[in-house]
C-alpha cells in the first residue's frame, strides 16, 4: 500500500514537472508550457506542429540558427538570451534554458524553463544608453577632460585634450598624469590630489603650466575631482583642463604694452631735460682733455657721457617712434655694411664674424635704416656677451618661397631659459649694465616689418637670435659693389 503510494506521488511529481517543460520534436511543439504561453500570449493549440521560429523576432533568427548548430554539435544544455515577439507583435526578451536528446531518429529540444527579462533588458539598455550619453558627452566635450586612476595613471582622455596637448594620434592610456605637467608646476598637482583623498577638499582648481607634444609650453586651468564608491573608497580622478594660453598670451601682451606707454611718456620728458646738461658736461670734458691731454680721466668721462647720449637716443626714438620707408632692399649687401661698422668693435673684443649666406640676393622691402639698428644691436649684444672672445655666426637662408631667416649665434656665457620671455621688455636685460631698450626697439622694429624674433640659448654654450622677414628673391643684377661702397 506504501509502495502504492509513494509511486502515485512520484507520478505527480512527475507530471507536474513535464507540464513546466515545452517539448520540440524535430523542430516543432508537441507540447508547450503555461509558462511560455503566458509570456508569448498565445494558446497551446496555437503554437502545437508550429516551429519556435514563430516566437522569434525576425531580425534574430541568423543569431538563432548559429547557436542552433553549435548547440546541436557540441552541446546538450544551453541557455540563450532571445529576443521574441508576442503575440500581439510586441517585442518580448527572454532567457531559455534547453535540453537537447535524440531519441530513435529524432531530434528533440525540452525547453525546462523560461524567463521573461523584458524589464531587466530595458534597465540595461537605459543604464547602457546612459553610459553611451557620459561617454559621447565625455569624449566630444569642449572643455579637455580625462580620467585618471588612484595611482596618477591616464584611463581614458577626450579629443579636445588630446588636441591641446598634440596626443590626437597617440596611445594615452597608462601614461602617468604627471608627463602632462611642466615639471616645475608638478608638485602642486600631487598636491591637490593628497588633498582630496584625505577629505580637505571637495574640488581643487589650480593654474598651470603643461607640456604640449612639441615641447611647447601650454598655461591651463586644470580643475580635478574625486570620484569615490557608494562605501567612500576612491575610485578615480575626474581631471578637466581650458586652455587659457591665448589669454596669458593677451595679458602680456597688455601689460607690455601699458609699460610701453608709460616708458614712452617718461622718455619725452626726461630726456629733453637731460639732453641740454648733458651737452653742457660734454663740451666741458673735451676742453680739460685738449688741456690735459695726457689725464686718463677724461676719456673716461667722456665715454660715460657718450653711452649716457646713446641712452637718450634710445629714449627719443621711444617717445616718438619714426616712421618707415619701406624699400627694396638688398638684405645681402646691407648686412655687409654692418660688418663693417662693427668690425673695429669686434676686433677690440678679439670676436670673428662668420658669415653663411646660401643666397645670391634677397630682395626685402624695408626701411634700411631701421634694420640695420636692428642688426648692429643684435651682433653688438653677441660681441658684449663675449668679453674673452669668441666667434659670431651670422647666417642668411631662405624658408618656403617667400621667408627669409637671419640668424646670429655667439657662443658666449648664454641666457638663464626663464629670462628667455622676458627679452624685448624695457629695463629688462641680461648684462649688468644694459638698458633693455635696444632690444625691445629690435623687436618693435621687427614686428612693423611683419617678422618675428625667436631666442634659442644654453648656459655656458651661447645664444642664438633669429629674425624672419618675408622677402621675394632679386633678379641677381644689382651692383653690390656700388652699395658696398656707399
Amino acid at each position: 500500500m506504501r509502495v502504492n503510494s509513494r509511486q502515485e506521488q512520484l507520478d505527480r511529481l512527475l507530471v507536474d514537472w513535464v507540464g513546466e517543460m515545452s517539448i520540440l520534436e524535430n523542430e516543432r511543439f508537441v507540447k508547450v508550457s503555461r509558462q511560455l504561453l503566458n509570456i508569448f500570449g498565445f494558446e497551446e493549440q496555437e503554437l502545437l506542429g508550429e516551429k519556435f521560429d514563430k516566437l522569434v523576432c525576425p531580425d534574430h533568427f541568423e543569431m538563432l540558427y548559429v547557436e542552433q548548430y553549435f548547440f546541436s554539435h557540441h552541446s546538450r544544455n544551453k541557455n540563450s538570451r532571445i529576443k521574441g515577439l508576442k503575440k500581439d507583435q510586441t517585442i518580448v526578451y527572454v532567457n531559455v534554458f534547453t535540453t537537447y536528446i535524440e531519441r530513435e531518429g529524432s531530434c528533440y529540444v525540452i525547453i525546462d524553463y523560461i524567463e521573461d527579462i523584458t524589464d531587466r533588458r530595458a534597465e540595461l539598455d537605459y543604464s547602457r544608453e546612459m553610459e553611451e550619453r557620459f561617454r559621447s558627452a565625455f569624449h566630444y566635450a569642449a572643455v579637455g577632460m580625462s580620467l585618471v586612476s588612484i595611482n596618477g595613471k591616464v584611463q581614458e582622455m577626450n579629443y579636445a585634450l588630446s588636441e591641446t596637448l598634440g596626443l590626437s594620434d597617440q596611445v594615452v592610456e597608462g601614461l602617468p598624469f604627471t608627463d602632462l605637467i611642466h615639471p616645475d608646476d608638478a608638485a602642486s598637482y600631487l598636491e591637490c590630489c593628497t588633498q582630496l583623498i584625505i577629505g580637505e577638499v571637495q574640488c581643487c582648481e589650480i593654474e598651470r603650466r603643461f607640456v604640449h607634444r612639441t615641447g611647447q609650453t601650454v598655461w591651463g586651468v586644470l580643475s580635478i575631482t574625486l570620484v569615490r564608491d557608494v562605501d567612500g573608497r576612491p575610485l578615480n580622478y575626474i581631471m578637466q583642463l581650458q586652455d587659457v594660453t591665448q589669454k596669458r598670451e593677451a595679458e602680456e601682451l597688455l601689460r607690455k604694452s601699458d609699460k610701453l606707454s608709460a616708458v614712452g611718456q617718461l622718455a619725452a620728458g626726461v630726456a629733453h631735460e637731460v639732453r641740454n646738461p648733458l651737452t653742457v658736461l660734454k663740451g666741458f670734458a673735451q676742453m680739460l682733455l685738449s688741456g690735459e691731454p695726457n689725464n686718463s680721466y677724461y676719456p673716461l668721462m667722456l665715454s660715460e657721457v657718450e653711452r649716457i647720449e646713446s641712452i637718450i637716443s634710445e629714449f627719443l626714438m621711444l617717445a616718438k617712434p619714426q616712421v618707415a620707408k619701406f624699400e627694396p632692399t638688398d638684405f645681402l649687401v646691407l648686412a655687409k655694411q654692418v660688418f663693417s661698422l662693427m668690425e673695429t668693435k669686434a676686433i677690440m673684443y678679439n670676436v670673428q664674424i662668420q658669415t653663411d649666406f646660401s643666397l645670391q640676393d634677397a630682395i626685402v622691402e624695408c626701411d634700411e635704416n631701421q634694420i640695420k639698428q636692428v642688426l648692429i644691436n643684435m651682433i653688438q649684444n653677441a660681441i658684449e656677451a663675449m668679453p674673452g672672445g669668441g666667434v659670431i655666426h651670422f647666417a642668411v637662408k631662405q624658408r618656403g618661397s617667400d621667408t627669409l631667416v637671419i640668424s646670429i649665434a655667439d657662443n658666449g656665457s648664454g641666457i638663464p631659459e626663464d629670462r628667455i620671455p622676458r627679452l624685448g621688455e624695457p629695463f629688462y636685460s641680461s648684462k649688468e649694465k644694459g638698458t633693455g631698450l635696444g632690444l625691445m626697439i629690435s623687436y618693435q622694429i621687427i614686428q612693423k616689418h611683419n617678422g618675428h624674433i625667436t631666442v634659442r640659448s644654453k648656459l655656458n654654450e651661447g645664444t642664438i637670435f633669429a629674425i624672419t622677414l618675408p622677402y621675394r628673391q632679386g633678379s641677381g643684377n644689382q651692383d653690390d659693389g656700388g652699395k658696398q661702397d656707399e
